[in-house]
């Protein structure tokens, strides 16, 4: 009896389940992303190579401002964990960036799966050895959306990352970095 209750809430949730990406919602949310990259670092005349691990936390707000279309802001903060291919020397850094993004949503509203993208710009700080470092970064991503209901829904994003970090030591250090990404976001959407 009880498999009976839980199959038949099931499938009355699943179709109840839509999106609000409407005109005058509210996109509040947050995601976890894990990356995984090679950096090429040169300084001077030394040149090294990095393998990393990232993982970032991302809370964001966004409004819809037509149907299917999103601007907001997203913070992130990313621990990253390295390793020298050649020396075996590890390091770990932490870093804070915030900026704008973008959403599109394929399907129109009132659909159970959608497919968006997700395009974000932002500038951030770390601490390094001492210095303060100036961050830029670049995301585009795209995936499904899986809605519980109208008001939450459950994100897989795929895309590419590129970033740049300029040295705060004052000798014009730059380390750059380009990969692919994966993320995973639960997000809410309200009306104002």
């Amino acid at each position: 009896m009880k498999k009976l209750i839980i199959s038949n809430f099931l499938i009355l949730f699943c179709l109840a389940a839509n999106s609000q990406i409407t005109i005058g919602y509210w996109l509040i949310g947050g995601s976890g992303k894990f990356q995984s990259y090679n950096q090429k670092t040169i300084l001077g005349t030394l040149n090294t190579e990095w393998n990393y691990t990232n993982i970032d936390i991302s809370p964001s707000v966004g409004y819809f401002v037509k149907d299917r279309v999103a601007f907001g802001a997203r913070s992130t903060f990313s621990s990253i964990k390295g390793a020298d291919v050649r020396g075996g020397i590890r390091q770990d850094n932490y870093r804070f960036w915030i900026g704008p993004f973008s959403r599109y949503y394929f399907f129109k509203p009132g659909k159970k799966v959608n497919i968006l993208t997700d395009i974000s710009y932002q500038i951030g700080t770390s601490n390094v050895y001492y210095d303060k470092n100036k961050l830029e970064k670049f995301s585009a991503m795209v995936g499904p959306a899986m809605y519980f209901n109208n008001s939450v829904g459950l994100e897989f994003l795929l895309g590419y990352n590129s970033s740049i970090e300029f040295a705060g030591g004052g000798m014009g250090d730059m380390y750059s970095s380009k990969g692919f990404q994966v993320e995973v976001g639960l997000q809410i959407h309200l009306k104002k």
